[in-house]
């Protein structure tokens, strides 16, 4: 664990867990210390030959970001069993001296970390799983460690070591959080294992820490061992004078340290009590060198550090049932490795056209040829290989420029066998910009999910969002996302396509507005509405409003909830999209994040030059007095009905408008006091989307009108 981030200080998670669950369970302490207490009594007895512990990791990453590769988590592995058999090369550093006599009690481990080869279902695979879960990865706690969120279900425990990589971890106060693992005393569930920084996992490529030893800090956790300044478990200091069997980190060749320190200070002698039984028996300085400190300079553990590792591997059941001969086998960690599987992920899987793609190889195990192919489409025309690359590399860029969804399949060969693997509807590259100005009522479509325009990602699984019909500020429908029966949390986002913003001058500026309507289901929810914007379609996304809590609704409904007034509905008007955003591609998009509230819907999304205006924004009304109002079919055909109240006769214009503003059919109309209805015909129109304007010279009212 190296010192940097200035005086954001790295830091472990471990002790924040410890703390979580002594608060849950009553007796945790007392379990822990039996635990340690049976593991350390043990260690003077084993005579164990060579370990062979199976791994899997865990990669949770968003869209590319944080989806290191192969070799990376093969270097860190390397790291692990480099310092577990003490063949580290600074291992000649650990001190011996009169003051810190610790070279001799450098513990060897005599095991050996190996990748997976054959999953939990009998399948091949290389022990690397990697799960696009943008929710997820960022601040990420246990929640990314189950297939439910959207994240990746842990394999058997009594099987795998299960390592977890993510962009960030949550919490950390004054620090900053590389990894934490839970201990295997107790409790004992699918909360096992490790969850790491992608940048503190081995030493290439996105590592930053170059000594790759988050990993041998936190694979000491979950096999058993504490930290030597033993923070926050017997209180708030690690001096002590009691059993060094029994107390502190339960190792007696480890001098209690007061608490944790970084850096390298040789002369460092936190704390002048002797222990009872110790190793060294006088006030030895601090063992700076260990793995288990968060000091700069560590390299070793000691001879009861690994005894208490080791003995947990007779007297644990689930951690001897891992290296038994039979689940070796199992787990196939000492088979050759012999090609079994094409695979492959993309940098990205949506994109406008002309952008490119790069193609990343995931076959395993070492495959010599590489074969690609692109359907439908044709080559030249639809997509192209770019320049450097053909369909025999191995991580070839592929250009797509036209809109639509294309299927890839990669054909590997080792010279002896073969593996093909095909993704269906792989890459999908969006429709053609929309220009401006931009209204969607969600009144013409039926299946969100098949919308060329709209993407919707559901991480978790659970209900995603969908149109409902009958709820709608304007028209007849919305978008809605059934939150109501969505416990814990969850995470949700409604995509956009591109929309062309290239004509705004960078002295103008737009407007992005939207209705929505939410109601809590309880007091206590603090459930969040994001909006965020991208200049290059969707490569970056940047957040531009935040709404949560009580300003996104105040209001609390313990029944499924659907909006029935127009005071349901909130509008909100964005005027902070900068004129660097005024690009072809520019892509915009709602995440909600939820906590068991109620449900929540998106109506009359606009996007027009300039800023906030009654005149421009599909659906807002002013003080025109008519009631009733009513645009049926909607969609429609060959005409349409307007319906209206009028609470005196009045002279009325109706135009219909395209989304630019310019009049296509204008009439005038002597309302009656009461119930009126107008019969717009529609058949010179094409197929879209247009305004209806009602205006009696004072005030109006402008609807969206779609056109099959």
């Amino acid at each position: 664990m190296n010192a940097g981030f200035a005086q954001q200080y790295p830091t472990c998670g471990t002790d924040q867990i410890l703390q979580q669950l002594k608060a849950q369970y009553p007796d945790f302490q007392q379990r822990m210390h039996q635990g340690l207490l049976n593991a350390a009594s043990g260690s003077g007895e084993l005579t164990k030959s060579t370990m062979y512990i199976p791994v899997v990791v865990h990669i949770i990453h968003d869209n590319g970001v944080g989806n290191i590769s192969d070799q990376q988590v093969l270097d860190a592995i390397a790291v692990l069993n480099t310092d577990y058999n003490r063949q580290n090369v600074d291992a000649a550093m650990t001190r011996n001296t009169p003051t810190a006599p610790f070279a001799p009690q450098g513990g060897m481990m005599d095991v050996k970390f190996r990748l997976a080869q054959i999953d939990p279902d009998g399948n091949c695979t290389n022990g690397i799983l990697r799960v696009n879960a943008p929710g997820l990865t960022y601040n990420a706690d246990d929640a990314c460690k189950f297939d439910v969120n959207g994240g990746s279900d842990q394999w058997p425990m009594d099987k795998y070591i299960n390592i977890w990589i993510v962009n960030s971890i949550a919490g950390g106060g004054t620090g900053i959080i590389l990894g934490y693992a839970y201990l295997p005393y107790f409790p004992n569930g699918e909360n096992y294992g490790i969850l790491m920084r992608h940048d503190s996992f081995g030493t290439i490529e996105t590592a930053s820490f170059a000594d790759g030893r988050t990993l041998t800090h936190e694979m000491g956790h979950l096999l058993g061992l504490q930290h030597i300044f033993d923070a926050g478990w017997n209180g708030s200091s690690g001096c002590h004078t009691d059993d060094c069997n029994q107390a502190g980190d339960y190792c007696c060749d480890t001098p209690p340290q007061q608490q944790s320190y970084w850096g390298c200070q040789t002369a460092l002698n936190s704390c002048n009590d002797v222990p009872f039984n110790d190793t060294y028996g006088f006030d030895a300085l601090d063992q700076i060198e260990n793995y288990m400190s968060y000091n700069s300079c560590q390299n070793m553990f000691s001879i009861d550090q690994v005894g208490i590792m080791s003995q947990n591997f007779i007297d644990i059941n689930f951690m001897a049932a891992m290296i038994t001969p039979a689940n070796i086998i199992a787990t196939g960690i000492n088979n050759p490795q012999i090609l079994c599987r094409s695979d492959f992920d993309a940098s990205r899987t949506s994109m406008c056209p002309g952008d490119s793609v790069l193609f990343n190889d995931r076959s395993f195990h070492n495959p010599s040829s590489w074969s690609w192919s692109v359907t439908p489409g044709i080559q030249g025309l639809d997509w192209d290989f770019c320049a450097g690359s053909t369909s025999t590399t191995q991580n070839p860029a592929i250009r797509f420029y036209s809109s639509g969804s294309y299927t890839i399949a990669l054909t590997v060969s080792d010279g002896a066998n073969n593996a093909t693997e095909e993704k269906t509807s792989f890459i999908t590259v969006l429709p053609n910009p929309q220009g401006l100005p931009f209204w969607e009522g969600f009144e013409s479509i039926t299946d969100l999910a098949n919308e060329p325009f709209w993407t919707i990602n559901n991480s978790g699984g659970n209900n995603g969002f969908e149109i409902e019909p009958g709820a709608a500020f304007t028209g007849n429908q919305s978008t809605h996302l059934l939150n109501f029966n969505q416990s814990g949390s969850n995470i949700d986002e409604l995509i956009s396509s591109s929309v062309d913003l290239s004509s705004i001058p960078s002295t103008g500026t737009v407007t992005l507005s939207f209705r929505y309507a939410y109601r809590k289901r309880n007091l206590s929810n603090d459930e969040w509405l994001k909006v965020y914007i991208s200049k290059n379609c969707g490569d970056d996304w940047v957040q531009r409003r935040t709404i949560h809590g009580d300003n996104l609704s105040p209001f609390v409904a313990t029944s499924q909830w659907t909006p029935t007034f127009s005071s349901d509905w909130v509008t909100i008007h964005m005027t902070n999209i900068t004129q660097d955003y005024f690009v072809e591609n520019f892509r915009f998009k709602f995440r909600f994040e939820g906590n068991n509230g109620n449900n929540f819907f998106i109506d009359d999304i606009n996007i027009y030059p300039g800023g906030p205006s009654d005149e421009l924004v599909l659906g807002i009304t002013n003080d025109m007095q008519m009631s009733e109002l009513a645009l049926f079919p909607n969609p429609a055909d060959n005409e349409a009905n307007l319906r209206f109240t009028l609470p005196s006769a009045a002279r009325l214009s109706v135009d219909v408008c395209d989304l630019s503003g310019k009049v296509i059919s204008q009439s005038s109309i002597n309302g009656a006091a009461g119930v009126n209805i107008v019969i717009i015909p529609l058949t010179n129109l094409a197929s879209g989307v247009y305004q209806l304007r009602i205006s009696d010279g004072v005030g109006g009212k402008v609807l969206p009108l779609v056109v099959r």
